[in-house]
């Protein structure tokens, strides 16, 4: 099973793919989706939207995991974008006919962790360890990605015998590219 995870945000969207094959974790791929920040709201989304239709055609996953929106009380704007944001990816995702299933952050973490509370660094950890990797993967929003398509793996019943060694990946921040 091939599973894509996305951190969704206006400015970077962060993307990454894992295999699971029975023996372990594959890193398929990861990278980010960064508009350009001076381009309209509209184009910015649609950028979005055919960067994710390219990374799915070209990837072929099974599912797309994508995080819950969230909101605090003091940046509700933040929230709103996100949430456009989210739309635009999750559109994309319903013309390929992708299934998509979304998990909160606070899902991901006790999953990966054991504590909704776990930080940042506590989940990146997790991810380098169960996908083999040599260092934590960069930008925070791919590391983020990969936790989320990891967490639907292992929630789904896909949960190997052992960790496979690091493979090869792709990094761009408009589509795909060379690391």
């Amino acid at each position: 099973m091939r599973a894509l995870g996305i951190d969704p945000s206006l400015r970077s969207t962060g993307y990454g793919v894992v295999e699971e094959d029975g023996a372990g974790y594959r890193l398929i791929e990861g990278g980010v989706l960064a508009p350009l920040a001076g381009a309209a709201f509209e184009s910015r989304l649609a950028e979005l939207s055919r960067g994710l239709s390219e990374i799915i055609a070209g990837l072929r996953p099974d599912v797309m995991v994508i995080e819950e929106v969230y909101s605090r009380p003091s940046h509700p704007r933040t929230a709103i974008l996100m949430a456009h944001a989210r739309g635009a990816l999750v559109c994309a995702a319903a013309l390929a006919r992708l299934p998509v299933v979304d998990y909160a952050a606070t899902t991901v973490k006790v999953a990966l962790v054991g504590r909704g509370t776990a930080s940042k660094e506590q989940v990146a950890a997790m991810v380098v360890r169960l996908l083999g990797l040599r260092r934590r993967p960069s930008p925070a929003d791919v590391t983020d990605a990969l936790a989320l398509a990891i967490v639907h793996l292992r929630r789904n019943g896909h949960r190997p015998h052992a960790v496979l060694e690091r493979s090869s990946t792709r990094r761009s921040t408009a589509g795909r590219g060379k690391e």
